[in-house]
């Protein structure tokens, strides 16, 4: 499979109000498209998601962690969008860069390596 360039923001673990002020915001900040994942799609592979594939799955891991992926966004776009999202989501948000790596994982996959990082961070801070 070739990369997917598309930019894109994936975002998931909102609420249907949150998903509605995240469109606003995107559309009012001239931000990139994003798209939601649910929880069917925790079997499915990043690309193929980012791809828009709609694959009958079993439910992955239904993790209450909210999630923003960022693929293929230049560091301009990058910067505006976080800092946009930082104001408006869950401080307990995690966000994430799509890399040539994690486009390849389940999306489970990627939700337990990002959940696992944060505690090590959060215990390296104490």
């Amino acid at each position: 499979m070739t990369l997917n360039n598309d930019k894109l923001i994936l975002i998931y673990g909102f609420n249907q109000e949150e998903i509605v002020n995240i469109g606003e915001l995107v559309l009012s900040n001239k931000l990139v498209k994003f798209k939601v994942i649910d929880k069917h799609m925790g079997k499915m592979k990043i690309e193929s998601i980012i791809q828009g594939l709609i694959l009958p799955v079993a439910d992955g891991t239904v993790s209450n962690e909210k999630v923003v992926l960022f693929n293929n966004l230049d560091d301009e776009e990058l910067e505006k969008t976080i800092k946009i999202f930082r104001n408006s989501v869950d401080r307990k948000t995690i966000f994430a860069v799509v890399t040539p790596t994690s486009i390849n994982w389940t999306f489970d996959d990627l939700l337990e390596h990002l959940a696992e990082e944060r505690k090590w961070a959060e215990r390296r801070k104490k």
